[in-house]
């Protein structure tokens, strides 16, 4: 660790190398990977950067100045991502202020409101809501411009009701995002509410753009512990992880700044690791997407079975019924006989015994027989 002309003390990139250990075949953890060591002379370089800055100026050390850990990624992400990791130790002072927006009740005030959820966190033993805003008196009190900036830099942190979380972002502008102050969402019907309340103010979110491959997460303040410090940076790197696409792989630096500071490297993560996470990625993909299509082979293949199944008992089910339409009656019916069938001999005959019939008829008109007169009898010979 180095020390500026400016008093601000500074970690040389080559530290940051000998952070990491060789790479080996099998992918490494996050624990194997981040050197406690490397953490804690970063830490311990930002305190004393922020003690100099107190004794040069005769100013105050402001123990809420937050510290930060940066996290660069390989690869942008496709979607927004917006994780909450929770933390063995809390990152809010005593001193910070915090404010709780909620839900209108019904057929209530704002004032009433106010008082109806200030009298809840009473009755669960919450101290740490500085002030309680109704959606009314957000809509009505601070929708000019000037307002919204008042509001957002009067308090540290905001919390929400998350029945009212989607109507924010129309009412408080686009300064708390900018400021890195969204307020994060509560479950104020939560049976333990206490819980809920400080596991979301003693947690810590990391917002994940999809326009940036760096982002920032809030770790702690320079009024807390150093080993307080490290175990927060290294119960992120625990969780982070398991939130990112490709796991550990896709972390490619991290840095711890203040504010006001310039950013110390803490890990530094090797081309090869990132070569073998895409090449495992790819692999796998491919993996997948042959097993898609063997099953969609296997699909139409039981299909066309089934199909040939199916015509096979329809031919079954026509031969067995004209196997059996002969048995049914003893009468056969004669097809009868078209007229093309019929050959040139049977024309002739038809023709022959036309003919005889007509020579018949004209014979016996020829054969007239000789009349006898009555009375006379024939002279004997």
């Amino acid at each position: 660790v180095t020390t500026s002309g400016s008093g601000l003390a500074s970690v040389p990139h080559s530290s940051a190398a000998t952070a990491t250990s060789t790479s080996t075949p099998a992918a490494p953890t996050a624990r194997k990977q981040l050197d406690k060591e490397q953490v804690r002379k970063a830490v311990d370089a930002l305190l004393t950067h922020c003690k100099s800055r107190k004794n040069n100026y005769g100013l105050l050390l402001n123990e809420n100045e937050n510290l930060f850990l940066m996290v660069v990624l390989w690869k942008i992400p496709s979607k927004e991502l917006r994780v909450r990791l929770t933390l063995p130790h809390s990152i809010r002072s005593d001193s910070e202020d915090i404010c709780l927006f909620t839900k209108d009740e019904p057929n209530s005030t704002s004032e009433k409101t106010e008082q109806f959820y200030r009298k809840l966190l009473n009755k669960h033993g919450i101290k740490t809501i500085s002030q309680i805003i109704s959606l009314q008196t957000l809509k009505k009190e601070y929708k000019p411009y000037e307002a919204k900036l008042r509001l957002l830099s009067s308090f540290d942190f905001f919390l929400t009701d998350a029945r009212i979380r989607r109507l924010l972002p129309s009412l408080i502008g686009r300064h708390f995002c900018q400021r890195k102050k969204v307020p994060v969402s509560v479950n104020l019907l939560s049976k333990n509410l206490s819980r809920e309340i400080n596991d979301c103010i003693g947690g810590t979110m990391l917002n994940i753009s999809k326009s940036g491959s760096c982002s920032a997460i809030r770790i702690g303040h320079v009024g807390m512990q150093t080993e307080h410090i490290i175990e927060n940076i290294v119960a992120v790197t625990k969780g982070l992880p398991e939130k990112l696409p490709e796991k550990w792989e896709s972390v490619k630096l991290l840095f711890v700044k203040t504010e006001k500071s310039a950013a110390l490297p803490i890990f530094s993560s090797f081309v090869s690791n990132w070569d073998e996470a895409t090449k495992r990625s790819l692999l796998n993909k491919k993996k997948k997407e042959a097993r898609r299509k063997r099953r969609e082979r296997n699909f139409e293949k039981q299909k066309e079975r089934k199909k040939k199944r199916q015509q096979a008992r329809k031919t079954a089910s026509v031969l067995s019924k004209d196997d059996v339409a002969p048995e049914s009656g003893d009468t056969t019916v004669k097809k009868p006989e078209s007229k093309k069938e019929q050959t040139p001999e049977h024309g002739k005959k038809k023709r022959g015994r036309g003919k005889a019939q007509v020579k018949a008829t004209n014979e016996s008109e020829d054969e007239i027989p000789q009349l006898v007169p009555i009375g006379k009898k024939t002279p004997a010979n």
